[in-house]
Parts: structure tokens; sequence; C-alpha cells
């Protein structure tokens, strides 16, 4: 059964954000390829003032806590690089 998963990032500027996905290209790629391999099955993300919503649709829980297992360190860059706040995550099961 697939599961769902929203991440809630705050103390965003978009600005900073589209820059670090500029001068970080290589590790975004890594990351869209891990994202695939683990069974990410749609990813989209939703953005206003200060903050993103990332909606990832997984096909199990296994496969999301595999891709975090291999890209904490390159999600945790992006992050620094970004200055976002602290992430707030929640897992949803798909009825």
């Amino acid at each position: 059964m697939s599961i769902v998963v929203t991440v809630r990032i705050p103390d965003v500027d978009m600005d900073r954000v589209r820059e670090v996905e500029k001068t970080h290209a290589e590790q975004i790629e890594k990351m869209k390829d891990a994202l695939k391999r683990h069974g990410c099955i749609s990813h989209r993300r939703l953005y206003r003032e200060g903050e993103i919503l990332d909606i990832d649709e997984w096909e199990s829980e296994e496969g999301l806590r595999a891709f975090l297992e291999e890209m904490g360190p390159t999600i945790q860059e992006l992050a620094k690089a970004r200055g976002t706040g602290k992430p707030f995550d929640t897992i949803w099961q798909v009825y």
C-alpha cells in the first residue's frame, strides 16, 4: 500500500531556493534519480510566502526510509545552503 508524505519547510526565501537549485544542480539530479530508484511515485512542490510544502507519494514506507538513508546528507546540505527552517514531515496512509 502506498503512502503520502507531506513536508512543510518554514523560513523560505524562494529566490534563494531557486539559486541553490541552480548552483547545486548535480545534487538535485542525484536526488531525483534516488527518488525514482526507491519508489517515489510522484513529487509535488508548492510554495507560498515564507513556506514550501512538498507532497510525495511512495510505493512503501520502506522505500522512503531507504531514500532518506541514502540522501539524508545531501538533503541537509541543501537545507543549509537554502537557509530554511526545520522541516515538519507527516506520513499518511492511502485510504
